[in-house]
């Protein structure tokens, strides 16, 4: 007589569709921590249900989806990426406003400096599967990410998007350069031509963040015109800035921040010599 598979075994049985997993199960299943989960949930990547205690409650199918979640993390796709990509039915957000990433643009730079793909994401500290969705537009970049892109590339993010037009003294509100980044920040370039400083206006989704830190040479001005940002200098420094405050530092101090408000978080933000 044929012996019966354990009951366990996940693809002898069908997934269970009732939310009964603790957060600290499903972290174990997904191989996260808890906090990273916290995380998702409130990047909108996953959905749980909440018990009457309002414990968070997973079934089989949000486990199956916290595993992806992970792997693509993995692989350095950030939340708008991965949430293009666990879109259903496979469809992805094809809304490309002024001054989106251009993939094609990211791919001429890197074949006009002979690097492979592979040998591209080696230098940028990036995966070539991300580095290879980026080019395909297939997913969305952090301010951090496309840094380490430029630094590999010996190119501003201007160069990244779309060229502005010739240099002028006055630019008008219609008028500025406009960078749209999948992690929730807007950048407007503030000047036009401009060869020795760089100032723009940051507008920072809630929640926002640079997905890291990053470094370079020059030196940085930030004023925060409304809402609340955290920034990290180094290993030691952090600063909680309000609307009025300013904040001046070296750009080759590591450095990385979080819009800390409950909503929109705007600065101004000015870099020299231009980086971005």
């Amino acid at each position: 007589m044929t012996t019966p598979a354990p009951a366990d075994r996940p693809s002898q049985i069908a997934a269970s569709a009732e939310p009964r997993h603790r957060i600290g199960a499903a972290a174990r299943e997904a191989g996260v921590s808890p906090s990273a989960i916290r995380l998702w949930e409130r990047q909108g990547l996953v959905s749980p249900v909440r018990s009457r205690a309002r414990y968070r409650l997973y079934s089989d199918a949000d486990l199956a989806r916290l595993r992806r979640i992970r792997r693509m993390r993995d692989e350095r796709l950030n939340a708008p990426g991965i949430l293009r990509l666990l879109a259903p039915h496979g469809r992805r957000d094809t809304r490309r406003g002024n001054g989106s990433l251009d993939g094609n643009r990211l791919r001429d730079l890197r074949r006009e400096r002979g690097h492979s793909l592979q040998r591209a994401a080696q230098l940028a500290g990036l995966s070539p599967s991300f580095l290879s969705a980026l080019e395909r537009g297939s997913a969305g970049a952090s301010v951090a990410t496309l840094l380490r892109i430029t630094r590999t590339y010996g190119v501003t993010m201007l160069d990244l998007f779309a060229r502005p037009s010739p240099g002028r003294r006055r630019v008008r509100t219609a008028e500025r350069q406009l960078f749209t980044l999948g992690s929730g920040v807007r950048i407007e370039q503030l000047a036009v031509g401009a060869t020795q400083l760089e100032p723009q206006l940051f507008v920072l989704a809630a929640s926002a963040t640079s997905d890291g830190a990053y470094a370079h040479e020059g030196e940085e001005f930030m004023y925060v015109l409304d809402g609340a940002l955290t920034v990290w200098l180094g290993e030691h420094e952090r600063y909680r800035l309000a609307a009025g405050d300013a904040l001046t530092f070296p750009s080759t101090l590591p450095h990385r921040w979080r819009n800390r408000a409950d909503g929109e978080t705007r600065l101004l933000w000015i870099n020299t010599p231009p980086t971005f």
